[in-house]
This record gives structure tokens, sequence and C-alpha cells, in this order.
């Protein structure tokens, strides 16, 4: 049955309520705001935007979500869960809207072309079509972009140079000289114009050819025509990884003081929409008796205890200090609180602090250990880019919806586990200000600042520390895997490291749970982090970590990986999952840790070799 269509309320026609079941988390990332997904029946969407997920754009308060850290540094006012699907009788049907991208389609028979609308139905082959229908037609396989987050079909007919009046008849000929993109032809029926794709991908063609970009967004229903780019169009692959890069802004949970023992009150305090109405017509800044009064008779709690969490939580709020803009001092409230601990067990941050002491040899530069039995982080889509990965320029970053400041943004939130890891900052530091420590990281350096300055972007100021502590927190990832049965892609890293603030220490790491669709977990990470497990998890890690099975290239190559950032670090030995690293498998290497066949001395890690090997 074909789903209905709806009225857009930018007044541009027709949003396609072609709405397909995606996964919660997975509309995040990969599959955003201006991501492209492959559906059963060859069908390529591109997820709408946000304006369009909800009837008259108003999200139902039973999706919402609040963070107040995170609503105060993205300026919003709230997060909204994106709408689930499922299969089961009962379950929740909801389905984000989709717009059809790419539009260009071709017949698997024929290879004739034929262009949809952006709200249209899949096309169907007429001219081939058999005695019930007609043959489905296949979405093109490539794109084109900009840097500047702009996307487009590619323009066939001014590759080819053809200029019919009325356009005519293309066929998209592939797999007769080559089965790659080298072997597929465009022709023109009706001028007999033909040009192979073979040179498509070359940086600056399509500009050749006449073809600027025109600042195309179709996740808003913006057709190519209606703008203007500086940015020039680069030809990809609609699968491509650089096609969509997701901007998620996340945060780990960190409570008010106590509010109330009861945990029934707890949780409708934390319930948005039960908050809202609580804190309707406030007086004087004090709950409002008859809304406390009517609100503990319908939800059947102590009417004193409702209004005193009411107001300690209105207190709380008054007096929580201001949020901070940047990344790093963001990030520091959540150091000093998984460095301290949290003995509420029953709230959503539950942090065991353990010294380093207890830790046997990791001691000389481990100062504390956190057992994170409960955590929620909360991941916030803001934007997104495409070519380049986010990088703090918001030139380059497109928007999810008409309105530049929305109210609300799409979030998923993870509840899970994990351990935390404060170091010896001294200890660390000493050792990176090493002229031969200093002497191999340059070359990474320069490079990595260099392409950032050339994306009008700051120098971050990277140094050993912060490549130590990251690539450690991959070997310890992909060592987990092996003792506690996670898939590498359902543990996540956190680096806490000060780069911009000198004066104040701080360097630690957090590797935790980072499954979206689950509520928890058993308890399996935690336990890594006792005292007697963690040492040999540590030694394990250095131990796996001293071979790759690309050895001696890997360890012996100067450059590798996305923009050569990485020295040390390939698939055999140090990447993760694209969810589990921060910086998209860049700033790594393995050197850092057991150092190099004839300079073991360089890795930090190469003073315990004796004992752990």
């Amino acid at each position: 049955m074909r789903a209905p269509r709806g009225r857009s309320r930018s007044g541009r026609g027709q949003v396609l309520q072609r709405k397909r079941p995606v996964r919660r988390s997975a509309l995040i990332s990969p599959f955003g705001v201006g991501g492209i997904a492959d559906f059963r029946n060859d069908e390529a969407l591109m997820c709408a935007g946000i304006d369009s997920w909800f009837d008259e754009g108003i999200p139902p308060p039973d999706l919402r979500v609040v963070e107040e850290r995170l609503q105060a540094r993205l300026s919003c006012d709230y997060f909204v869960l994106p709408p689930d699907f499922s299969d089961s009788q009962g379950g929740p049907k909801r389905r984000v809207p989709h717009v059809r991208f790419p539009r260009w389609h071709y017949c698997p028979r024929c290879f004739r072309m034929s262009e949809a609308t952006l709200f249209g139905d899949q096309p169907i082959c007429t001219s081939c079509s058999d005695r019930i229908r007609g043959r489905r037609m296949i979405p093109i396989r490539i794109v084109a972009a900009c840097e500047g987050g702009h996307v487009e079909d590619f323009p066939f007919r001014k590759w080819i140079g053809c200029t019919c009046e009325g356009g005519g008849e293309l066929y998209f000929k592939s797999g007769r000289s080559a089965a790659s993109i080298q072997g597929t032809w465009i022709e023109c029926k009706q001028c007999n114009r033909r040009q192979s794709l073979a040179m498509a991908f070359q940086p600056g063609v399509l500009d050749g050819k006449g073809a600027p970009c025109s600042g195309g967004q179709p996740w808003l229903g913006i057709e190519p025509e209606e703008g203007y780019c500086r940015y020039p169009l680069r030809t990809l692959q609609r699968g491509a990884s650089n096609l969509y890069f997701p901007v998620v802004n996340s945060s780990i949970y960190i409570p008010a003081a106590s509010l109330t023992d009861d945990p029934k009150i707890r949780h409708i305090l934390d319930d948005p929409a039960k908050w809202t109405y609580l804190t309707s017509g406030l007086v004087d800044g004090e709950p409002n008796s008859i809304v406390i009064e009517t609100a503990a008779g319908v939800m059947a709690v102590d009417q004193a205890q409702l209004r005193e969490a009411v107001r300690n939580k209105l207190a709380a709020s008054a007096s929580r200090e201001p949020t901070p803009r940047s990344e790093e001092a963001f990030r520091r409230q959540e150091f000093e609180i998984l460095r301290k601990g949290n003995p509420d067990h029953r709230g959503d941050l539950f942090c065991e602090p353990r010294a380093g002491e207890e830790f046997g040899e990791l001691e000389a530069f481990v100062k504390s250990i956190g057992l994170v039995r409960k955590l929620r982080e909360t991941r916030v889509l803001t934007s997104f880019t495409r070519i380049n990965p986010p990088g703090g320029s918001i030139e380059l970053e497109q928007p999810l919806a008409r309105n530049p400041r929305p109210r609300w943004l799409p979030a998923v939130v993870v509840r899970g586990e994990g351990i935390f890891v404060e170091f010896r900052n001294d200890v660390i530091a000493h050792w990176a200000a090493t002229t031969e420590t200093g002497s191999r990281i340059s070359g990474l350096v320069q490079r990595y600042d260099a392409q950032r300055v050339s994306r009008h972007l700051e120098s971050r100021g990277i140094d050993a520390r912060f490549l130590f502590v990251h690539t450690l927190a991959h070997a310890l990832i992909r060592e987990l895997t092996y003792l506690c049965g996670y898939g590498s892609s359902a543990l996540r890293e956190r680096i806490y490291c000060n780069l911009e603030d000198h004066k104040q220490p701080m360097l630690g790491l957090l590797i935790y749970t980072a499954s979206g669709d689950s509520e928890g977990t058993l308890g399996g990470l935690v336990s890594q982090a006792e005292p007697g497990k963690l040492e040999a998890l540590f030694s394990s890690a250095y131990r796996r970590s001293l071979w790759c099975s690309n050895d001696p290239v890997c360890i012996e190559t100067p450059a590798q990986g996305a923009g050569n950032v990485n020295l040390a670090a390939c698939h055999g030995c140090a990447l993760l999952p694209e969810t589990s690293c921060e910086e998209g498998n860049r700033l790594l290497d393995r050197a850092l840790l057991v150092g190099t066949p004839d300079r073991p001395e360089l890795g930090f890690l190469h003073r315990y070799h004796d004992r752990w090997v």
C-alpha cells in the first residue's frame, strides 16, 4: 500500500511521506538528516529535514529528552528521540519521512534513464513493461557534492555536452568494457553524444564541463537551481563514506545534588513533559500549590516530598555553573565528577573511584580508576558536512531544518557502564617532553595542523600526551573485545586532555558501552577494572600491540591513514569502527606505546616489558 503524502509547512509543495523504518540510533549516525540510505526494492532515499518529521512540526511529549548542560551549550529548548518503528503488533508505527535522492534512475534491462522528482514515486520503465507491471528502475550510483555540504544529481547532460531541446533520452550503459564505473557510458539517443564516466572522479573536472555547484539541499526540498555555491562540485559514489559526516555533540549526564530519596519522584522530575507541568504557574519562584496537589494525586506520590523535590531542582538549576562553550571546558566538568566519583546508585551516574595504589605497577602512571557502574550519555545531531569531516567550521556545516535556529534537535540516549582512567599528568608530560618523542610526532602534527589551516580552522596543539592516551584507548578497546565478548563497535572512547588550557592539567580516558538500543549491561565491562584484572588488561593490550600483521611496514611507515595523520596504526593493530573513535581513526601511533624495533624506549609502556611479556 502506498504511503500518503502531506503538505509542506514551508508552502513549497508536497513533502514526501515515503516513510521507511530505520533504527533510532541510525537516524543520528550514519543515516541522519541529509544522509542517503538504501532500502529494499532498489530504493535510495535521503532523510528529510526535521521540519517534516512531525505533524505541525511539534514533537510529541513522550519523545522529548532533557539534558540541561547540552541544551544550554547548543541553545535549544529540548531534544527529541527519533521516531521509533516496530513490526510487532501494538508497537510504535512512527517513521521518519524521506525524499527521493538521487533522482536519476535507469532500467537494468534497456538502460534507459529517467529523472524522478524529490517527492515522487520510484520510476517505472514503460518501454520494458511486462504484461502485469512495469520494470522498477534503479537509482544511479553516483552523485555530485561540494565541500560546502550541498549535493545534487550528477550533471549527465553537461557531461556529454547534450544540448537537445526538451532533453533527449539518456542511456546508462555499464559493464560493457569493464565492471567498474570506468566501463560505464552515458549516451543521448537524440544527438548521439556519448561519454565514459572514467574521468568523472577527477578533481575540478565538473567545473571544466560548466557545472558549478548550485546549492542543492534536497533534504530541505530545495532544488539545485535555487542557489549558488562557491565550492566546486566533486563526483562521489552515493554510498561513499565521505558523502556524509554527521556532526554529533555528546554529553555524559552530571547529576545535581540529591533531590529526593524517592525513586518514583526522581523519575517524575526527569520526565520533560511532567517537569514542564510541575513548573507551570510558578508563584514568586515557588511551585504552584494547586499544580503540586493535582500532580501528587494523579501520580500517587507524597505531596510534601514532591513539592520539596521540585524546589530542590529549581534551586539546583539556578545555582548551576554556566555551561562552557568550548569542548575542553565542557568535558572538564565530566572529568572532575568521574575522578571524584558519585555514590548515588539510584541515579543515572554511579561511579566508584579507586586509588591508583590499588593497581600494582600501574600506580606509577595511573592516578585513579573509576568503576562507572551506571552512566547516561546523550548524543545530539546538530548538523553535517560532506567531503571533509567536521572540524569546527560552521561555514561548512549544513542545517537540519529550514529554520537556522530550531527549537529542538534529534538525539539518542545511551545507558550503560564504563571504565574511567585518570593518568598522572606530570609523569606522562615528562615523557612527552623528551626530544625523541617530540621529533617522532612533529611531522604528524604539522600535517594535521596544515590540513586544519587549509580549511580555515585553528590548530589544536596536539601533543604526545594526547596521541599516547588515544592510542592506548584503542588498544584497550580491542583487548576488551576478547575479554568481555563485546563487539568493538559496542564500545566507545572519550578522551580528556587539556590542549587549550595548560594551566589546568587534565589527562584521562573513558571507555564505555555505546549501544544506543540497550538500557544497560550486566557489568562485564566494569568487572575488568577491578584490582588484579586491570593490570592484566594493560599487560595483554601491551603484548598485542608489540606485533602487527602488517609489520614491518606498519611500524616503520612515516605516514598512513586518512590524511596521513597516523604513524604506526592500521587495521591490523590499532584502528576501530567509526562509531567507536572520536577522531575518525586519526592521530594514532602504536610506537608511543611499545616503541620501534630499533628504538623501543620511545614507547612509554616499554618500561614494563620485562614484567608483561
